[in-house]
C-alpha cells in the first residue's frame, strides 16, 4: 500500500503545476455540478409538491383589479356555472373579507363546495355544508397549521372582529396558496355577512372562482367549457387571469433555467479545462517516466500493472477533486440557505453523480496515456539510462 501511494506521489510530483491546475479545475467544475444537481432536485421536489397540493386537475379564475372594480362575479353566477357544467367539475366561489375583520389572519367567505374543490382532508370535525350557508350559521373551518399556531380545537369559539364563531373543522394544510384562498385563513359561510359592509353588491361579491375537474375528465376540456360559459352576457371574460398548475410552475421553471445556465456553464468549463489538463499531465508523465516504465517492465511488471498505475493516478486526483467540490458545495449551500431562500436537497443523486462523473473523466483521460505506457518495451530502459 505504501509503495502504491509512493508511486502515485511520484507521478504527481513530476508535474506539480499541471496536477494543481487539473485538481483546481476539476474541483471547481464538480462544485458547480453538485450545486446544479442539488438545487434542481430541490426545485423538482417543490414543483411536485406544488402540483400535488394545488391539484393537477384544479384551476382558478381571478379578475384584475381594474376589472374587479368594473364588474365582479356574484353568487348567482357561481351557481350558474355549477349548473351548466353538469357535474363535469366542482365549482366554488370565495370572497376575501377586509383586514379589519382580523388583522392577524385572513377571513374568507365561501360556499359548501370549497372543501371538495380543494380536495381537503379533514383532521378533525367537518367542512362547512349547505345548511351552514342557508341558515347563516356562525361556523368556521381552518387549516390544522393555523389551528396549532392559535391553539384552537374543534368546537372552540373564536372571535372574528367582534363576532363569535364556532370552529367546526380542521383540514390538512394545503401547502399551495391559491389566489383569494390563503393558507392561513379562517373560512366562514357566505351568509355570515354580518362581518361585511358595503351594501348588497358587496355582500354578493365573489373574488375568485375555483374549479376541480371531475374524476376521469381532462382539465383542458373543463377549461374550454368554462371559457365558453364565460362568454355568456353578464359573466364577462375580459380581465380574467387563469391560475393553473402550469402557471404556478412558471416561477420554478425560471429558477431551473437560470441555475442550469449558470451552474451548468461553469461546471462544463471547469470540467473541460480539468480534463484537458489531466490528460496533458498524464501524457507528459509518460514521456518523462520512460526510463522508469522500461525498468519496471524489465523487472517483470506486466502491461496491465503499468497501465493501472496511470489510471490509478487519474482516479486519485479526480476523486480528491470530487470530494473537495462536494464538501465545498454542501457547505456553501447550507451557509447561503440561512441567508437567502435558495432551495437545495442533497440526495443520492447530488452526492453520487459527481463522484461517478469524476471517475468517468479519470478513465477517459487516462486510457490513452495508460495504453502508451503499457506498450513501451523493456529495452527503452536501457536506451534512456
Amino acid at each position: 500500500m505504501n509503495a502504491f501511494a509512493s508511486d502515485l506521489w511520484i507521478g504527481v510530483r513530476t508535474g506539480p503545476a499541471r496536477a494543481g491546475l487539473a485538481f483546481s479545475s476539476l474541483a471547481l467544475g464538480l462544485f458547480a455540478v453538485t450545486i446544479l444537481l442539488s438545487t434542481l432536485d430541490a426545485l423538482q421536489r417543490q414543483a411536485q409538491g406544488l402540483v400535488q397540493s394545488f391539484g393537477a386537475s384544479s384551476f382558478a379564475l381571478v379578475r384584475s383589479a381594474a376589472a374587479q372594480e368594473e364588474t365582479a362575479w356574484n353568487r348567482r353566477q357561481v351557481d350558474f356555472l355549477r349548473e351548466n357544467l353538469d357535474g363535469a367539475a366542482w365549482v366554488s366561489g370565495v370572497k376575501s373579507l377586509p383586514p379589519s375583520v382580523s388583522p392577524d389572519f385572513a377571513v374568507v367567505a365561501t360556499d359548501a363546495h370549497l372543501a371538495l374543490v380543494r380536495g381537503w382532508r379533514f383532521v378533525d370535525g367537518r367542512a362547512l355544508d349547505g345548511l351552514d350557508v342557508r341558515q347563516g350559521s356562525r361556523h368556521a373551518m381552518a387549516s390544522d397549521t393555523l389551528c396549532r399556531a392559535r391553539r384552537w380545537r374543534t368546537g372552540d369559539i373564536i372571535l372574528l372582529g367582534h363576532e363569535p364563531f364556532r370552529l367546526v373543522g380542521r383540514f390538512e394544510s394545503p401547502g399551495a396558496a391559491v389566489p383569494a384562498v390563503p393558507e392561513n385563513a379562517v373560512f366562514i359561510p357566505y351568509s355570515s355577512d354580518v362581518l361585511e359592509t358595503g351594501g348588497e353588491a358587496a355582500l354578493r361579491r365573489v373574488d375568485a372562482l375555483l374549479f376541480r375537474a371531475g374524476e376521469g375528465l381532462p382539465p383542458e376540456a373543463v377549461r374550454r367549457r368554462v371559457a365558453a360559459l364565460l362568454t355568456q352576457p353578464g359573466l364577462g371574460a375580459a380581465g380574467i387571469e387563469w391560475i393553473t398548475p402550469e402557471s404556478l410552475l412558471q416561477g420554478i421553471r425560471r429558477w431551473q433555467r437560470a441555475i442550469a445556465w449558470t451552474a451548468g456553464s461553469g461546471g462544463a468549463l471547469g470540467l473541460l479545462l480539468g480534463a484537458v489538463t489531466l490528460a496533458g499531465m498524464l501524457l507528459t508523465g509518460v514521456r518523462e517516466r520512460i526510463a522508469e516504465i522500461g525498468l519496471r517492465r524489465a523487472l517483470g511488471a506486466r502491461r496491465r500493472e503499468v497501465a493501472g498505475l496511470f489510471v490509478a493516478e487519474a482516479l486519485a486526483l479526480t476523486g480528491a477533486a470530487a470530494i473537495t467540490g462536494l464538501l465545498a458545495a454542501e457547505g456553501t449551500l447550507r451557509w447561503l440557505g440561512v441567508r437567502f431562500p435558495l432551495p437545495f436537497h442533497f440526495g443520492a443523486g447530488a452526492r453520487l453523480l459527481p463522484l461517478a462523473l469524476a471517475g468517468g473523466l479519470a478513465l477517459a483521460c487516462s486510457i490513452g496515456p495508460a495504453w502508451m505506457a503499457a506498450r513501451l518495451p523493456p529495452a527503452e530502459a536501457l536506451r534512456n539510462e
